[in-house]
């Protein structure tokens, strides 16, 4: 570069450093909060994919009734794995000063399988020495040394620890949602089990498959195998989750997994906001400098020498702009970004991992949209001709002298109107600057409220007061009689030790055992009221997976099979032949009636075709219905199958039979815990919007300020105040601002809805478009105060505007 141009760009630099400072902080601001976001949840999914070899994660569990005794073990292992003992107790915990009733699952020190990750302190090697999961101290201000009771007992707490089958604290797999306030775990030593917990222990068996690579339709056909081996042996399996289904090793990273979408959608978000401002910033900086161009090439310097000129700050910004965010993102973001999951989820210790993926589209593409945009405005505007930058004639401004105003308007008013129609584009481009700036306020608002008011629907879309689903048919209108049987043959089933049992009790229970009819379905231990058995509803279930419309992926959906005319529901019409399917299914998916469609079925590796006769229910109905004879028929199950009930009464059962009762208010504690985990990456992507806004707003009106310097200059001269200045201009510029945040919200409505459709995509379930009004009315308040902010930076900018300007050639 030749050395009179090198000395202007210090120079120019300081004229321009509103400018020039507010892109480095829009980059900066944009790049750090993102980068350091996707470089924690990548890094966490890094950490998980690696857990399973690290520390040795199940491939599936099984409970007994009874300790399996070593033929049973042997033979589930000749099937090709290896088996080991997780028993555990579920026992009262104390914490001093806390009346929170909490429960903790005590599990003795694991060695071989599930290997504990202590986070501080160690394994406990005492009889009165405990660990807890970390979260669970944190949340309650644990620290090593202090004192817990369990069971009455006292333990001193030696280690705070992460198991990776419990990242997720759930009491029970079917359970909609965690606790991990009232409900823990713990390691103690094998003698303090023994000795506290041994008498309450829940028989659990943990098993690795000889092939850890085994397709899960391979390894449901394993764990059906497993099921028999046992039964033939007497064992009484009494439940059964492979790794895929058990929501305390899969539920934490699903989680993550689809917050990733919503901040890369956030992030291609701010790209398109900083590619906006660049073209605006890179056509301002060109027409401001045009007579200086002209000169230039007017005096013998050649374009490529005034290209790379004027890309020297813009490459100066973007490098400082990407090294400090990406800087910032790592060294500071990092942590509290890992801390959003952290806080609920019980992960390994945390470490960062390099991920290109993220450097590149949180770093690259921001500086190369940068660079190509300003090289792309500078290439396009050097096709001029010096005399026509010296007249400052690449500006595409119109040679018609403009609209002609009626002389009765007032002065103050044509000026104002004045001043729009001549920079009607640079108005224009500010409008859909604050459109932008606008979607991304509104995009952090509307989060949740959208997660509330689905969470409403969903309660309200359960179809009765209780669904109850069941591991096998079980009837609950029995006699007194068959009552009386089956809870003898349980009984009998369920006491490891007959010799505990009182000879006399023992033989009627014996009789009353053979009165059992094997050919029938259970019958339930426990009386229920005529009245509740009258309402009641049988229905049977299933989940399959149809193709949801976009991204590729699979949606999960309960095909329920009901009675016909039923009470509950009473929405289905569906033929023997056919299908009804949910308005939310239908929507996701791309559903359609008369239609056929493949569901299928992961666990048996089989698909079924349907055809959709009518879609049902509400927006968040993901369900999908048959008539429960057509159901039994399609899934080659017995002419009298069921596995549930629908109830406005509650029933009692037998909790062995029983997999879960939803109810209205389960599906508000579903939206509770969306809500609580939801709301911080919400008011994180508050933060990040309301700076950036701030800054994208600043600059956008500042242009329209530094065109009209020198008109402005001209009204010093003539006599004209600053503040009557302000008035002319900035007026001008803040009718603009809040028109366009009122006009631009229809635009941002239709916007936002593509927008969470798409980031929703990877979520179970389908989210209804709702925009509360008051997320609305947020955004309008807080675009005013934000303009507010600027406005007065504006007036300070239009007092320095020197009155030499004036005097100085316009060509």
């Amino acid at each position: 570069m030749a050395t009179p141009l090198r000395k202007r760009l210090p120079r120019e630099f300081k004229n321009n450093l509103g400018r020039y400072l507010g892109m480095i902080l829009l980059m900066v601001m944009a790049i750090a909060l993102t980068s350091g976001f996707l470089v924690s949840a990548t890094s966490i999914q890094v950490i998980d994919s690696r857990s399973r070899d690290t520390y040795n994660v199940e491939d599936g569990r099984f409970t007994t009734n009874f300790e399996a005794d070593d033929e049973s073990i042997a033979a589930v292992e000749a099937l090709g794995a290896t088996v080991y003992k997780l028993f555990y107790a579920d026992m009262p915990l104390t914490v001093p000063g806390d009346d929170t009733a909490i429960t903790v699952r005590v599990f003795e020190n694991r060695t071989e399988v599930d290997l504990p990750a202590y986070i501080e302190g160690q394994a406990p090697a005492a009889d009165n020495e405990i660990a807890l999961n970390r979260n669970f101290c944190d949340n309650l201000d644990l620290e090593l040394g202090d004192t817990v009771q369990v069971a009455g007992e006292d333990f001193v707490l030696v280690g705070k620890v992460s198991l990776p089958d419990q990242v997720t604290t759930f009491r029970r797999n079917t359970d909609f949602i965690f606790n991990s306030l009232q409900f823990c775990v713990a390691q103690v030593t094998s003698e303090t089990y023994e000795r506290i917990a041994a008498s309450g222990s829940q028989y659990n068996y943990a098993f690795v498959l000889d092939d850890r690579d085994m397709a899960l339709a391979d390894r449901i056909s394993f764990e059906s195998d497993l099921t028999e081996a046992l039964s033939d042996n007497g064992e009484v399996l009494t439940d059964l989750v492979d790794w895929e289904g058990n929501q305390g090793i899969v539920y934490a990273t699903d989680d993550v997994e689809g917050d990733i979408l919503m901040w890369e959608v956030l992030l291609m978000l701010l790209i398109v906001i900083m590619a906006f401002v660049f073209v605006v910033l890179t056509n301002a900086n060109i027409e401001e400098e045009s007579s200086v161009i002209g000169t230039l090439l007017a005096s013998g310097y050649r374009k490529r020498e005034l290209i790379f000129h004027y890309m020297t700050l813009p490459l100066i910004v973007g490098i400082v702009g990407c090294v400090a965010g990406t800087a910032l993102g790592r060294l500071v973001f990092v942590e509290p970004m890992k801390n959003l999951y952290y806080n609920s989820y019980c992960f390994p210790p945390f470490e960062q991992y390099w991920n290109t993926k993220v450097f590149f589209i949180t770093s690259v593409v921001p500086f190369v949209l940068l660079v190509g945009i300003t090289l792309g405005g500078l290439l396009s505007k050097m096709n001029a001709t010096p005399l026509q930058f010296l007249r400052h004639e690449i500006g595409r401004r119109s040679k018609s002298g403009g609209v002609r105003l009626p002389d009765w308007i007032p002065f103050p008013v044509r000026f104002r109107l004045r001043v729009f129609t001549r920079n009607w584009t640079h108005f224009l481009t500010l409008f859909f600057g604050i459109a932008f700036g606008s979607l991304l306020l509104l995009f952090g608002f509307c989060m949740m409220p959208l997660v509330q008011h689905n969470a409403d629907t969903m309660a309200e879309s359960v179809v009765a007061e209780h669904v109850y689903t069941l591991k096998a048919p079980l009837e609950i209108d029995g006699t007194d009689m068959q009552r009386e049987s089956f809870e003898a043959a349980e009984t009998l089933a369920t006491t490891e030790d007959l010799s505990e049992l009182n000879p006399d009790n023992m033989l009627s229970m014996l009789l009353l055992a053979q009165e059992v009819d094997e050919d029938a379905n259970p019958v339930n231990i426990y009386e229920n009221s005529q009245e509740a058995i009258d309402q009641a509803e049988k229905f049977a279930a299933t989940t399959l997976e149809v193709d949801r419309r976009m991204g590729g992926q699979k949606e999960e959906t309960t095909v329920y099979g009901v009675q016909p005319e039923s009470r509950y529901w009473d929405f289905v019409k569906v033929s023997s032949d056919g299908i009804d399917v949910g308005a939310g299914l239908a929507k996701k998916c791309g559903l359609e009636e008369g239609s056929t469609y493949e569901f299928y079925d992961k666990y048996e590796d089989k698909s079924y075709s349907f055809t959709v006769e009518h879609i049902v229910g509400s927006a968040s109905d993901m369900a999908t219905y048959m008539r429960i004879d057509s159901f039994n028929q399609v899934f080659d199950q017995e002419p009298d199958n069921f596995n549930g009930y629908a109830s406005d009464l509650p029933l009692s059962f037998d909790d062995r039979y029983l997999v879960n009762d939803l109810t209205p208010e389960s599906m508000q504690g579903v939206a509770d815990q969306m809500s609580d985990s939801m709301g911080s990456i919400a008011n994180m992507m508050i933060f990040v919007a309301v700076p950036i806004y701030l800054v994208l707003i600043y600059l956008l009106t500042k242009t329209v300020i530094d065109r009209n310097a020198r008109a402005i200059s001209y009204m010093k001269v003539f006599g004209y105040h600053d503040r009557e200045v302000s008035k002319l201009y900035v007026r001008s510029i803040t009718v603009t601002v809040l028109v366009s945040l009122v006009l631009c919200i229809p635009l941002l409505i239709w916007a936002l809805s593509l927008l969470l459709e798409f980031v929703f995509m990877s979520y179970p379930g389908n989210l209804e478009m709702y925009i509360q009004p008051l997320a609305v009315g947020k955004e309008l308040a807080l675009g005013v105060v934000t303009y507010a902010v600027v406005a007065f930076l504006h007036v300070r900018a239009i007092r320095k505007v020197p009155l030499a300007l004036a005097m100085k050639a316009a060509e």
